[in-house]
């Protein structure tokens, strides 16, 4: 269904232009691992139990977490991967913490003026954008090792209010996603041939397939200090509009 929109067409085309490039190798280069295995703590990954680094970011997403019913297919993928990663490092995003992002108001680098908080919490309350349906159409690796869902929203929800929020506050960072994914996961050292090949088989199953859909009702408004929101303040909630569109 979601083809024949070219929205999601579009957004599709913007994930496999990246997608498609982890399997023009036969391994994982180290070098592009060195991304992900920058967010853990170096000790974690020496003793093989990653655990994101501790950070401060302002984020709004949807989700931590999602419906059951979503949360679980998105679980029964982290685990049919599981079955091909078997002992390689890797870390899953824990079921609670799986969420859309929208965009970020700081990142861990970035300066935060205090006031900032009731500015964009009052952009927010103003906003009211309407409840929308997102559906995961398939999942990717990407050549860094970030495992995730390929999310997409009808009526283009998301990038309207990514835009709405870019003209409305004047500190946001220019870094922002230019994707509607929910991120899964971190594959951390390179598989060898043989399960690096049957890993790009898999993705080639679930690369283009509707695997779950739910409605948006609410967004919250984060205060994130540690990766993957493994430690995360609800500032606040916002619910979305329902409007009587079918």
């Amino acid at each position: 269904m979601y083809k024949l929109n070219k929205h999601f067409s579009d957004l599709r085309e913007a994930y496999q232009s990246v997608g498609k490039r982890t399997w023009l190798a036969s391994d994982f280069d180290k070098t592009q691992l060195e991304i992900s295995r920058s967010l853990f703590n170096p000790e974690s990954l020496e003793s093989r139990n990653p655990r994101p680094k501790a950070q401060e970011v302002y984020a709004l997403l949807s989700g931590l977490p999602f419906e059951e019913d979503f949360t679980e297919a998105l679980i029964s993928v982290q685990k049919e991967i599981s079955k091909i990663l078997k002992d390689s490092l890797h870390y899953w995003v824990l079921p609670q913490n799986l969420g859309l992002e929208y965009c970020v108001f700081k990142w861990p680098d970035d300066y935060w003026h205090d006031s900032w908080q009731s500015s964009i919490e009052t952009t927010l309350t103003a906003l009211k954008p309407s409840v929308f349906k997102f559906i995961i159409g398939g999942i990717q690796i990407n050549p860094d090792g970030c495992v995730v869902a390929r999310g997409f929203d009808k009526n283009a929800e998301i990038f309207r209010l990514r835009t709405r929020l870019k003209s409305e506050i004047s500190f946001m960072p220019k870094k922002q996603s230019a994707w509607a994914h929910v991120p899964l996961g971190r594959i951390l050292e390179p598989l060898g041939v043989r399960r690096f090949s049957d890993l790009a088989s898999l993705m080639q199953e679930l690369s283009d397939i509707t695997i779950a859909s739910t409605e948006i009702r609410s967004m919250k408004f984060i205060h994130e200090t540690r990766w993957y929101m493994e430690e995360r303040e609800l500032i606040a909630e916002y619910p979305l509009i329902q409007t009587s569109a079918k």
